[in-house]
């Protein structure tokens, strides 16, 4: 009786954990992305929902510090945190923020990539649609890229 009990939780467990989107190799991912994430980070370039570019002033007082899932980003003239989610199991892989403070409904829906010591991402304003690519040429998005600061 004790080994049926035993057999039927670790299959309920096994099964939430599927279901749950939780699988190991997707967890292994995701925690090997999240680790390459963490740090403080200097902007490299940055384009605006505009299409503009920041300026060169604006991109060397730019810092994004990230521990966990968390993140504040500070520029010359803001500071700005929040949380973030990353799936590394999809094309592309995606990453969604959430402004401390904000509402669920009001994520930024993005896509990302990891080149060596570079990040890049790409971000749709709240209530439109993910990104398909990281430089796409259409306005709207909010596109970054990052390298490790200097210390």
């Amino acid at each position: 009786m004790c080994r049926s009990v035993l057999l039927i939780l670790v299959s309920f467990a096994t099964l939430g954990v599927q279901a749950l989107g939780q699988d190991p190799a997707k967890q292994d991912s995701t925690k090997g992305d999240l680790q390459k994430f963490q740090g403080i980070w200097q902007l490299v370039s940055v384009r605006n929902p505009d299409g503009q570019p920041a300026s060169d002033e604006d991109l060397k007082a730019a810092r994004l510090v990230v521990k966990g899932n968390e993140f504040t980003f500070t520029t010359k003239d803001a500071s700005i945190s929040g949380t973030f989610t990353i799936d590394p199991s999809k094309t592309p892989k995606t990453i969604d923020f959430v402004l401390k403070g904000g509402k669920p409904e009001e994520k930024f829906q993005g896509i990302y990539d990891i080149r060596g010591d570079r990040r890049l991402s790409c971000f749709a304003l709240p209530k439109q649609d993910r990104p398909r690519e990281l430089r796409p040429t259409q306005k709207g998005y909010l596109m970054f890229e990052w390298k490790p600061a200097a210390q």
